[in-house]
């Protein structure tokens, strides 16, 4: 396995960028503050569409060059239409997109070239909760990751150790598994 040098394009990220982003971090931990905000709508029944704002990474704001929208809706079992993909689902998908943005960016930095990265990610939960039936919670009570990492140049033990830090520095799987102040107030 090689040592990352500044400029290489690996796993699709530029090293050299990265490293540069975690030097401006050390070096002024206001750089590293983020910021996000997301638009939603509610579209009937149980559907709604969601955009992001802007978003501010540091002293930096900036906007997409795209305008994305995500739709999202429950399955007919859950008296939805099926037009998107579930509440649950998303946030089951937020981590892991973040997922696979750690293991991407990380193993770029540990020099590791990665052939694929595959997730199964799966929530499990009542409606019991949500029903405000039995005194239980709303959420989902688990979330159980299965993560396939294929890579020609690392070891088992390297994509171990590859998984764990990912795991254990994922800003998603943090949001998720720790309490996190949620506030919310009639406009």
């Amino acid at each position: 396995m090689s040592s990352p040098v500044p400029g290489t394009i690996r796993n699709g990220v530029d090293v050299g960028q990265l490293m540069t982003a975690i030097e401006a971090v050390k070096t002024d931990p206001a750089n590293g503050k983020l910021v996000f905000t997301v638009k939603s709508k509610w579209k009937g029944g149980l559907q709604s569409e969601h955009q992001p704002g802007t978003y501010c990474v540091g002293p930096q704001q900036g906007t997409h060059r795209v305008n994305h929208t995500l739709r999202v809706d429950e399955p007919a079992e859950i008296l939805g239409t099926d037009t998107g993909m579930s509440p649950a689902e998303i946030i089951l998908s937020a981590l892991g997109a973040c997922l696979s943005v750690g293991y991407s960016a990380n193993a770029a930095a540990m020099g590791i070239d990665l052939d694929e990265i595959s997730l199964e990610i799966t929530g499990q939960g009542s409606l019991e909760g949500f029903m405000n039936l039995r005194n239980q919670p709303p959420g989902l009570t688990n979330v159980a990751v299965k993560a396939h990492l294929q890579s020609r140049n690392a070891s088992p033990e390297q994509l171990q150790n590859l998984h764990d830090y990912v795991n254990s520095h994922s800003p998603i799987w943090d949001t998720i598994a720790n309490p996190v102040k949620v506030t919310s107030q009639l406009a």
